[in-house]
């Protein structure tokens, strides 16, 4: 059996409000009395009405005080709140409505119209308590649903490969963003004259595009691929592609470099397929380095089960820097005025790569502290991944 409805009482009108208590009573409430506004809201805290039926007119704090108090205390804010008054005109209403009141019952009280305005204002109460409820849970479930993110990108940050040094030395950046994202990269040695590397973005947000980052990672570090195929990009798209179609993937596709680097003949094979060119910025140049985009015009990855792939070959020489990076470091709106590099666009981002790049390369957290300064972005609303390769020495 529920409780019964609890009703404070505020009026400093004694006979009224035995009259009012007892017409409540009949119906089954529990009704506290209080005759000014300060003990009716110690009496609130202490005992938790649902409904409080208050006069207008009182001495010393009238009831749009009363009323406000109520309002403004977050113990008591959520209590279904009725005037008595015998002011009727429009103005007076409108001045209860901004004290926060929520009902009006109009003096002297009929005992039917009471009883009908306490019934509603309960099913209000209760309706605002399960809202509340929800409100509550929802919360919960938010703040539990952050914290897996935040593991997950613990987890996605712990495969991600160290700085490795020697005649390829590399640098790697990653920024998850609040909501997670599908970025992933990695690079090693897959024989003594064979260096890989890649990145790649899927499409969407949080784990539903983490975890194929993540598969295609391990498929990629495993055996899975033999290794006549790691050696050749466009079979390695072409494979992804056959693995990955959205189709079976919750529609989802990703973007990807992939290069594959001989020392001994200091040739470089890539393949790309939709994602951002690599950059690759070459020594000896007049102004100190020049830059070259490398790229091939592939679909993504997953989009057509019969899409077709190719690679391209450049020489590297020594001296030069690779930057592979995702959209989400050059797709954000600038909160700053007007800088050096103009509006923030892919070509500005290009820009202040090369101007970073024109003596030694700063760590990329210089690098990224730049583009932040610059931008006046602090937290980008995508994954945010930068990796530079430095090739020092001449081949043996």
């Amino acid at each position: 059996m529920s409780p019964p409805t609890r009703i404070l009482l505020i009026d400093d009108d004694r006979i009224l409000q035995k009259v009012l208590q007892r017409v409540l009573k009949k119906e089954g409430a529990d009704v506290l009395l209080a005759s000014d506004g300060p003990s009716g809201l110690a009496m609130a805290r202490e005992h938790h009405p649902q409904v409080v039926l208050c006069d207008w007119n009182m001495d010393g704090m009238d009831g749009l005080e009363v009323c406000h108090h109520f309002k403004s205390d977050p113990e008591l804010n959520n209590l279904f709140f009725i005037l008595l008054t015998s002011r009727s005109g429009l103005e007076d209403r409108v001045a209860g409505l901004d004290s926060g009141a929520d009902d009006f019952l109009a003096k002297p009280v009929e005992p039917a119209e009471l009883t009908a305005r306490v019934r509603s204002g309960m099913r209000q109460y209760e309706s605002n308590q399960s809202l509340r409820q929800l409100s509550l849970d929802l919360d919960q479930q938010r703040r539990l649903l952050e914290e897996e993110m935040a593991r997950a990108a613990e987890y996605v940050i712990s495969i991600l490969p160290a700085s490795i040094d020697g005649p390829i030395a590399t640098d790697s950046l990653f920024l998850p963003s609040q909501k997670l994202g599908g970025d992933c990269y990695d690079f090693y040695w897959l024989d003594e004259d064979h260096f890989i590397f890649y990145m790649l973005d899927v499409s969407g947000h949080g784990l539903a595009a983490a975890l194929p980052s993540i598969s295609i990672y391990n498929l990629l570090r495993s055996s899975a691929l033999p290794k006549e195929i790691l050696l050749q990009p466009e079979k390695v798209l072409a494979s992804l592609n056959s693995f990955f179609q959205m189709g079976r993937q919750n529609e989802q596709y990703f973007t990807i470099w992939y290069g594959v680097y001989q020392p001994s003949s200091q040739t470089l094979r890539f393949a790309s397929a939709g994602h951002p060119p690599c950059l690759l910025l070459s020594p000896f140049a007049p102004s100190g380095r020049s830059m070259q985009e490398l790229k091939t015009n592939n679909l993504p990855i997953g989009l057509f089960e019969d899409a077709t792939y190719v690679e391209q070959s450049t020489q590297i020489q020594p001296g030069s820097l690779i930057y592979l990076y995702t959209d989400g470091i050059y797709e954000t709106m600038g909160q700053a005025g007007p800088h050096q590099f103009g509006e923030w666009t892919f070509k500005s981002f290009t820009e202040l790569m090369l101007s970073t790049a024109a003596s030694d390369p700063p760590a990329l957290e210089k690098v990224m502290a730049a583009i932040k300064q610059t931008t006046g972005v602090l937290h980008f609303s995508d994954d945010v991944s930068l990796m530079r390769l430095s090739f020092r020495t001449e081949p043996d």
